[in-house]
């Protein structure tokens, strides 16, 4: 009975569950494709765009209903009741966006960590500011990241990407027509290009280094305020932010009015610092505001020949020690000790920004005394390379006079009979 059961069950046809109906393809991509032309590259690039990689389509910026108009029935793909708007005006764009982009919970269905401020940061931006004014000429999302074909911040092909950042706030603020509407200049881009930054960013592949937004913010860009400079800089250079803070504080003065970052560095045109800026050469940015026979004129000229004369001895240092090296003479410990001279060179490189002359000349003795030092066991490793040397030239001597001798007394024992 039992064996008869079971032939029975495996005779049975087998019922396989319901399969849920596939889902009609987009009637968007299917039109668009069809009509060939810019529409058809709209849709090409959907699949690159991070909207839609996580899964979102026409429809869901645009409404309408993408499951009819298969059959060309272009009104009932853009049924009204069913949300369907045209692309939105200029003015009209940050909102069309923020529909999304500001909605917490909506969010988080794609990435629980993404922001949703962006129209309220963009809101007081500049940009934001005319915007909502109704000037249909200052940037608006769609500006910088695209309209479709957006990409993800972090994919090395966004326009907004770091090393593609510049090249995006360029395309508006290097327009003469358009910036000498608003009074600006459209220098900033040439200079950035040519700044320490951008080589770190574009020659060094450094993403850390700085570019457009990190210094006037993206989604509300502005330019730094005279008083929010040196925080706008010390964001990355810290220490040296921190050292032009405690001045201000120790000699109760307010420095945002005179001293600011960019008057001895620049702004967009930021070069790589060198030792020629401190002091009263002629590459001196002191001088610009401190003219002779100023006290603190003649503070800066004593500055500058104090890190002169530290890096002067410990070039003359090295340069001994190596030559030491070269000729044999063990000195990698003097070399090493050496180092801390180096660190003092940095060290007074950056508390220039303190404006403390005795701090400042301070350090700059400490590397003396260790310059001194390594110049000292420099001389030390020459007089025990001629010691050296004078104690060779006396063997030699001493050899050379025995295997005379043995010479001399070989013949002589070779001319006996």
């Amino acid at each position: 009975m039992g064996a008869t059961l079971l032939v029975l069950l495996l005779a049975a046809p087998v019922q396989e569950p319901p399969r849920p109906a596939p889902t009609p393809p987009s009637s968007c991509l299917q039109c668009h494709a069809e009509l060939g032309g810019t529409a058809a590259e709209t849709v090409a690039r959907l699949g690159e765009d991070i909207h839609g990689q996580k899964g979102l389509s026409c429809h869901d910026c645009h409404g309408g209903n993408p499951a009819v108009g298969h059959d060309g029935d272009i009104d009932a793909a853009h049924d009204p009741a069913r949300g369907w708007r045209e692309h939105p005006t200029r003015l009209q764009v940050p909102q069309f966006c923020a529909r999304c982009h500001a909605d917490a919970e909506y969010m988080k269905r794609f990435n629980p960590h993404t922001r949703i401020d962006q129209l309220s940061e963009y809101r007081t931006s500049v940009h934001g500011q005319k915007n909502a004014a109704g000037d249909t000429r200052t940037a608006v999302c769609v500006d910088c990241h695209g309209v479709h074909g957006i990409r993800a911040v972090a994919d090395a092909r966004s326009s907004v990407h770091p090393t593609h950042l510049a090249d995006t706030c360029a395309r508006c603020h290097t327009d003469e027509k358009l910036m000498g509407q608003y009074g600006l200049p459209t220098v900033q881009y040439a200079d950035y290009k040519n700044s320490v930054h951008a080589h770190a960013l574009y020659e060094k592949g450094d993403l850390g280094a700085p570019t457009c937004n990190d210094c006037h913010g993206s989604h509300g860009a502005v330019p730094p305020g005279v008083g929010s400079v040196a925080n706008v800089c010390g964001s990355c250079h810290g220490r040296e932010a921190s050292l032009f803070r405690e001045t201000e504080q120790k000699k109760g003065l307010d420095l945002d009015l005179c001293i600011q970052c960019m008057v001895c560095h620049d702004n967009h045109a930021v070069k790589a610092p060198t030792p020629d800026m401190l002091g009263v050469g002629p590459r001196s940015t002191c001088v610009g505001c401190h003219p002779p026979g100023e006290p603190l004129y003649a503070a800066a000229e004593r500055m500058g020949a104090g890190l002169q004369r530290l890096r002067t001895g410990l070039d003359h240092a090295r340069e001994l020690l190596e030559r030491a090296e070269r000729a044999g003479v063990e000195v990698s410990e003097d070399q090493f000790a050496l180092q801390q001279a180096q660190d003092q060179v940095i060290e007074a490189r950056v508390l220039v920004h303190s404006f403390d002359e005795e701090r400042f000349q301070a350090n700059v003795d400490e590397g003396v005394t260790v310059v001194e030092a390594g110049l000292a066991a420099g001389r030390r490793a020459f007089g025990e390379l001629r010691e050296r040397r004078l104690g060779l030239g006396v063997s030699l001597i001493v050899i050379v006079a025995v295997i005379a001798g043995l010479v001399l007394k070989v013949r002589e024992i070779e001319a006996k009979p």
